[in-house]
């Protein structure tokens, strides 16, 4: 037996021997069992640390998923707008369609009141030769013919300018309109790629932190204090 003991005068091992050896072996076990209990409260630390990181990590999901829905309701909120737009722009389509009917109307008012006057015309200069009798009634009814022209030719241009006008507004309403609607869509949808990476990159990390929280339990396993067990002494004989 591979031992340090010297033998006793009367058989058996020297007791002052016996006891150093019991002394330095129970010293070499509170040793051990001390760097244990300091690994094991290293590894303690250490999950907790990751359980901390984990809760940490669990509330940024949290925020992200929050966040990613309320880019979600934004992004159905702008396309039921885009939608609402895109109706208004086909309506100011048909009221720009019926204007231009109602213009050209106009116009042919305007052709047949000059027509009209034209073939007034004749008349007034048949009637030249009786500037005495006819000479009030040529010239009422050429400023009346005048007057219609002038009021005709009035009412075509102002509708053509109010129909420009308002035509100008609208195009530019809409421009502005769908360059924000467009920018905001982009903003949305920019947003939630951000919030789709973010998501990806703490699921990797939970999966380092799993691996990791394993190997804690399994050095936690290994370094069961239970397992160490001091020699039994040899008795004098």
């Amino acid at each position: 037996m591979d031992h340090p003991f010297r033998g006793a005068a009367f058989g058996g091992f020297n007791r002052q021997d016996v006891l150093t050896y019991l002394e330095n072996t129970a010293r070499e076990a509170a040793q051990q069992r001390e760097a244990l209990e300091q690994q094991l409260e290293q590894q303690r630390q250490a999950a907790e640390s990751a359980l901390r990181q984990i809760e940490e990590q669990s509330q940024q999901i949290l925020q992200l998923q929050q966040a990613n829905q309320r880019l979600q309701e934004e992004k159905d909120a702008l396309s039921g707008q885009l939608e609402q737009t895109n109706v208004a722009l086909s309506t100011s389509r048909t009221e720009r369609s019926q204007l231009s009917d109602r213009l050209a109307q106009l116009e042919n008012s305007l052709a047949q009141a000059q027509t009209r006057i034209a073939a007034l015309e004749p008349d007034a200069e048949a009637y030249a030769a009786l500037k005495e009798r006819t000479a009030g009634v040529e010239l009422e009814a050429h400023r009346r013919a005048q007057t219609v022209q002038e009021q005709a030719e009035e009412q075509a241009r102002q509708l053509r300018r109010q129909m420009e006008r308002w035509m100008q507004r609208v195009e530019q309403e809409y421009d502005v309109l769908r360059t924000q609607v467009e920018s905001t869509v982009s903003h949305a949808a920019d947003q939630l790629d951000k919030a789709g990476a973010a998501l990806k990159e703490v699921g990797v990390l939970l999966e380092a932190q799993d691996v990791a929280l394993d190997s804690l339990a399994q050095a936690y396993a290994d370094s069961d204090l239970t397992k160490v067990k001091a020699p039994m002494p040899i008795p004098e004989s």
